[in-house]
């Protein structure tokens, strides 16, 4: 057991010239990497957690206090590892335990059976038959104690977003628990629920006549222009790009209809431009709305305003006949095409609002059906409210979005 007065690797040197070169390197790694599990912002590196844990848990060979069994077994294990040479001195072994905290860095040799064999050895060899507790409590995407149970460490985790905790019980308990067993079975729930969802939904995602499927429908919430001479409907869109692959550009470009009687309506066509001063500005900026018509600008308290009005704007608003007045409009619909490469864009048509109108009355059903129930319990879709104005940033209720579920539109809800 080390002595509680000696000292750590980490208080006289560390290699970090070279474990920053193996932390940098991972943000490239897009295949088998913990990172790719699930995107979590300020994830920590796997190589400096993992480098700066051995530091802490072996002690410094030069200290008088470090145990003589640490460094018989540090001798007699590192030979084993290519470049680590203990030599004969404390000075020369305590280089070689550095040298392989550098190597083990590196995402190539984390999941080598000699490094990790020595690694947890000489952890051992320092700590004694009871596995040192490595305790983070805002673990994040789970780094540090990750590279904990890899050195052979007992680790605790938790985080106060649930979301983190989440990731950390999938990565550190379901995962070693399960190994690949865990990726086979959720494969085959994942197809299952594919194909549950699929049958159930597919009156509300129709394919095209020509068995096109859509993928992704763009909607844009709407305003009306309240200059008197107008009163045209404002999609609020930053960009109006759909495309911007070299091969494959494509943009929406709008133009003004005068119908008889009736204030002016905007209509897309999808076009390949040229260059990028061919493709429209979008028309909000700052909360500010631009008519596409007649060029007013719309201040931000009337956006608000008029979005309040609207719960937010993200549903569709219908007449009796079903035909679209008002509420969130579709600018485009992506889809692939049968034996074609890459995604095709193309206009809404009545057909895909149509689809959209049937998930309106789905989702009365589902609704009714729960408040008949004899014990409601949770809603089928989200009614907690959100947090108030400055807490975690949401500024939604000043739109109109006072509830959880007002952030998602009408087909959204009833997919869940």
């Amino acid at each position: 057991m080390i002595p509680k007065d000696c000292k750590r690797l980490a208080e006289v040197d560390s290699p970090i010239a070279e474990v920053s070169r193996h932390a940098a390197r991972e943000k490239s790694i897009r295949h088998g990497h913990p990172s790719t599990l699930h995107l979590w912002w300020a994830r920590r590196p796997l190589a400096s957690s993992r480098a700066v844990l051995l530091a802490l848990l072996w002690p410094d060979p030069c200290d008088p206090l470090c145990p003589a069994d640490f460094k018989e077994q540090a001798r007699k294990l590192l030979p084993q590892v290519g470049g680590c040479h203990p030599g004969t001195t404390d000075e020369a072994l305590r280089k070689a335990l550095l040298k392989f905290i550098a190597n083990f860095a590196n995402w190539d040799n984390a999941a080598q059976r000699t490094y990790l064999e020595v690694s947890r050895a000489l952890v051992k060899a320092a700590h004694g038959e009871e596995s040192p507790l490595v305790v983070d409590p805002f673990a994040g995407g789970g780094s540090i104690p990750l590279e904990a149970l890899r050195l052979g460490c007992e680790a605790f985790a938790s985080d106060l977003n649930p979301v983190a905790c989440l990731i950390l019980t999938v990565m550190l308990e379901n995962i070693p628990r399960h190994g690949p067993k865990l990726a086979e079975e959720l494969r085959r729930a994942g197809a299952e629920i594919k194909r549950q969802a699929e049958k159930e939904l597919a009156d509300l995602y129709p394919k095209d006549p020509d068995g096109a499927t859509p993928i992704v429908y763009l909607w844009a919430r709407t305003v009306r222009c309240e200059s008197p001479n107008c009163g045209a409907e404002i999609p609020l869109a930053r960009s109006f790009w759909l495309c911007k692959k070299a091969a494959r550009k494509r943009a929406l470009r709008h133009r003004l209809v005068h119908p008889a009687g009736e204030p002016p309506r905007v209509e897309f066509e999808v076009f390949e431009p040229k260059a990028e001063k061919d493709v429209p500005a979008g028309t909000v900026t700052r909360a500010k709305a631009t008519c596409v018509g007649c060029g007013a600008v719309l201040p931000p308290e009337r956006v608000r305003a008029q979005l309040a009005a609207q719960r937010g704007g993200a549903h569709v608003v219908f007449e009796a006949k079903g035909q679209r007045t008002g509420g969130a409009r579709m600018l485009a619909v992506v889809t692939l095409k049968p034996g074609e490469q890459g995604r095709h864009y193309r206009l809404p048509t009545e057909r895909d609002y149509e689809a959209a109108r049937k998930a309106v009355g789905r989702l009365a059903a589902i609704l009714g059906e729960w408040e008949r129930g004899p014990k409601p319990g949770l809603c089928p879709v989200p009614d907690e409210p959100l947090p108030p104005i400055g807490t975690l940033g949401f500024r939604l209720q000043r739109y109109g979005m006072i509830e959880w579920g007002d952030l998602f539109t009408t087909r959204q809800k009833v997919a869940w």
